[in-house]
């Protein structure tokens, strides 16, 4: 039943020192500097490592931050990301206990910067964990009654959700924790103490964030074309914002879908945007299901630019 999902908060230390080395590593803005400087020099020695194996930088670094495994063992996290972003098996163990000496002085340096962080990160949350027990349970049934009209399939949204808070380093951002099974579905946040933007508030990143893991876990099995899953990933954005409007989050006659692309760091083609704001329009006065008029999204998005 939509709406119905446990949400499970969790301060995560081992995620905020990922999240900040790999905001470092692929040159992301980060807004503290003196956490920066402390980074670079290990960052740095991990980039040369993936460099000599041939693994390309920004994929490790995108599938580490997404492994499952880095709650309970980061050793284990980084093979799994190391052989997801082409590390040959052979290399893997050896370069791993590389990588894993800079990980370990890259969390000596987040735990000198911030030597009280699950403390710290326990009052960040506490802004948005009280917005969303006012809102999101309503919201999350909205965003289910656009994508499907009467009752969302079984299972839809997850039975449980983990959210795990990371210390902010870009001003808002988040994710999805990968993983095939919808019993251990988690996304990560940046703890924020404010709104990254008033029209996008970071209630609607977590709303926007479970919807994304549930068409993900949808599409598991229906093996979508690049297009298909792209145009279900964009088609997320303006949903949750027409949900939000529905509790005057945002105003339903000018939604910010340019904005929350943006405050959401959701990269995507060019010219993107603006097809995204034509569909919309031309969805949201037609009667047809979502599944079916993503078709005419998914054929926009394969027309070059």
């Amino acid at each position: 039943m939509a709406g119905s999902t446990r949400i499970r908060w969790e301060m995560d230390s081992a995620l905020t020192v990922i999240h900040a080395a790999q905001v470092v590593a692929v040159g992301g803005s980060c807004t503290d500097e003196k956490l920066e400087q402390s980074l670079v020099p290990h960052v740095a020695e991990i980039n040369n490592r993936l460099l000599s194996s041939s693994i390309d930088v920004r994929s490790f670094w995108d599938e580490l931050v997404r492994t499952p495994e880095l709650s309970d063992s980061v050793d284990e996290a980084c093979q799994t990301a190391l052989v997801a972003a082409g590390c040959s098996e052979l290399q893997v163990e050896q370069t791993g206990r590389g990588i894993l000496r800079q990980l370990d002085d890259c969390r000596l340096a987040v735990n000198a910067r911030f030597p009280r962080l699950s403390e710290q990160l326990e009052l960040r949350s506490r802004p948005l964990k009280e917005r969303w027990d006012t809102v999101g349970r309503g919201l999350v049934k909205q965003i289910a009654k656009q994508i499907w009209s009467t009752t969302p399939p079984t299972n839809w949204w997850p039975a449980s959700v983990t959210i795990r808070l990371v210390q902010p380093v870009r001003g808002g951002d988040g994710g999805m924790i990968a993983g095939e099974n919808p019993s251990n579905a988690a996304i990560w946040i940046e703890a924020m103490l404010t709104d990254a933007s008033p029209r996008v508030p970071e209630v609607l990143r977590v709303a926007w964030l479970l919807t994304r893991l549930a068409i993900e876990h949808h599409l598991i099995e229906k093996q979508p074309s690049p297009e298909m899953a792209l145009a279900w990933e964009l088609a997320s954005v303006p949903l949750v914002l027409r949900a939000a409007a529905e509790f005057d989050i945002t105003r339903a006659e000018s939604l910010p879908i340019a904005e929350a692309m943006e405050v959401w760091r959701l990269r995507s083609p060019a010219g993107t945007i603006k097809r995204v704001e034509s569909w919309w329009r031309e969805f949201e006065n037609d009667e047809s299901p979502l599944p079916a008029s993503l078709k005419d999204l998914s054929r926009s998005l394969s027309i070059p630019a």
